[in-house]
């Protein structure tokens, strides 16, 4: 029954890494999103016309930094977490949705994307640290401009 537990209260933390990310990301605490990645990473985010490949953390939190600044708000939600455990390695799957506001004359203030993530983690002394990111956009809604 321990081990059971052990696995149960580190899935439960590892959730809590990628949540973490979330909030994160929409509060724009970019020194918080980069603590909680690897210095490099696997990202694949090719749906979202994102990187492919190896890149290093402080680029990417660069690239959302950028690309996220001219907009009014940010929220994501996501649900239907999925996470498995193996030694000091963690793979969480879950569904999101964000959504990406900002004010526009004509009226188009928000862009909705839907999709599925895989996040994959590595548990340290630090706590779970993201080693890969994958989106994959199932259908996007509102102004493709924002």
């Amino acid at each position: 029954m321990d081990a059971l537990i052990r696995t149960m209260v580190r899935q439960a933390s590892a959730e809590r890494a990628v949540v973490e990310l979330f909030v994160a990301i929409d509060q724009g605490e970019w020194a918080r999103v980069r603590r909680l990645f690897d210095d490099e990473l696997q990202v694949e985010l090719s749906s979202v016309r994102g990187a492919v490949g190896t890149m290093g953390a402080d680029d990417l939190v660069a690239a959302w930094m950028r690309g996220l600044s001219s907009l009014d708000a940010v929220h994501h939600q996501i649900g239907n977490l999925r996470s498995t455990i193996h030694e000091d390695e963690a793979h969480v799957a879950c569904h999101g949705i964000a959504y990406h506001y900002r004010s526009n004359p004509v009226g188009e203030n928000t862009r909705t994307l839907v999709g599925t993530y895989d996040i994959g983690l590595r548990d340290s002394p630090r706590g779970w640290h993201i080693h890969t990111l994958r989106f994959q956009l199932r259908f996007m809604a509102g102004n493709p401009d924002l």
